[in-house]
């Protein structure tokens, strides 16, 4: 038995245990009645948030590919994004996403050093999105963090704002430059010249953006739609409990969470996911239903695109290249794209 097949039998037995201690724990004897009143257009609701998700997703990536100059069919696309799904689920902080991501777009045409910061750059706008939305999220919902009040939650995510503007400027100057040098110098961790040239590819990548500025912002647009989308996942298994959702108040939440999620240090998030969604959406619902919630949300949002990026994946590549993909992750420490 290989390190790759090990590795999925484990995950699947964490996934298995955790899903079975969240709604151990958070079930009662009133969810057990509560239950005759879940109904299939829940599901389809549920379902149909996640298929517009992945249509923008892929709309973006679409859209990505051919302002690097390439066109890919859609067979291509869904294979990059499910295959996201599967890789980033199978690695520590979701790292193997990308790489996956980056191999299966080598294997449609586009070189690596193309297809990188394509890859970046669905990573960059994602996570763009949430940050720009915080200030949004703090000044209007009635989302509470022990021992942090409003004002101060408002004050950091307009920092985040503002630290993300001028990053991205500050990576094109010198001054940048300078800075990645003498730290692989103080660092000792491989050649200084290399981490300049990953600068210089990370500039590439944005210079794509900068050429095009409408279609960047397109991009961005289909960033936030997709993950909007993603995000009702939540509410539209909410339905099957309760009709009384205040939609925006849970969409502000699932953003931070999702935010969050991106930092976990868990495969897939794992665990970090059903712990954080229990304690932002218990009050929505009724007694002893929000454990089943959490677990129907990571089944639609994580596990089903998991296992169509497992098929996809191994069919066009087989063992050979989670093997391979695994490893470059190792080497690398790449970053989940989402």
């Amino acid at each position: 038995m290989n390190k790759v097949v090990k590795r999925g039998l484990f995950l699947g037995l964490v996934l298995v245990i955790i899903s079975g201690l969240t709604i151990y724990f958070t079930i009662d004897l009133a969810a057990l009645a509560t239950l005759e009143t879940f109904n299939i257009s829940s599901l389809l609701l549920a379902l149909l948030a996640l298929a517009v998700g992945m249509y923008f997703d892929g709309l973006r990536l679409q859209r990505l590919v051919h302002i690097g100059g390439y066109d890919l069919p859609i067979i291509a696309i869904l294979r990059v994004i499910f295959g996201n799904y599967f890789m980033a689920m199978l690695t520590p902080g979701a790292s193997g996403g990308a790489v996956a991501q980056v191999l299966i777009l080598k294997s449609y045409g586009v070189p690596v050093m193309k297809g990188a910061p394509i890859v970046l750059i669905r990573t960059v706008f994602s996570i763009l999105f949430l940050i720009v939305m915080l200030p949004v999220i703090f000044l209007h919902s009635s989302i509470t963090i022990p021992y942090i009040s409003r004002e101060a939650l408002l004050e950091i995510s307009l920092f985040l704002v503002i630290c993300t503007i001028v990053g991205l400027y500050v990576l094109r100057t010198n001054l940048m430059k300078r800075f990645v040098y003498l730290m692989a110098e103080r660092v000792k961790k491989g050649n200084p010249k290399a981490w300049l040239a990953k600068l210089t590819e990370l500039n590439e990548g944005f210079s794509l953006l900068y050429a095009k500025p409408f279609q960047s912002l397109l991009v961005f647009i289909e960033s936030g739609l997709s993950l909007l989308a993603l995000y009702a996942i939540a509410p539209a298994l909410m339905c099957a409990f309760t009709w009384d959702i205040p939609i925006v108040e849970i969409l502000s939440r699932m953003i931070l969470l999702n935010l969050i999620l991106y930092f976990a240090p868990t495969p897939g998030g794992t665990g970090v996911a059903e712990g954080l969604f229990i304690y932002l959406f218990t009050s929505f619902l009724p007694v002893g239903t929000v454990g089943i919630v959490a677990v129907g949300w990571r089944v639609v949002a994580e596990y089903l695109p998991f296992f169509i990026g497992m098929y996809s994946v191994f069919t066009l590549y087989g063992r050979q290249f989670v093997a391979g993909a695994t490893a470059a992750e190792g080497e690398n420490g790449g970053k989940n794209i989402g």
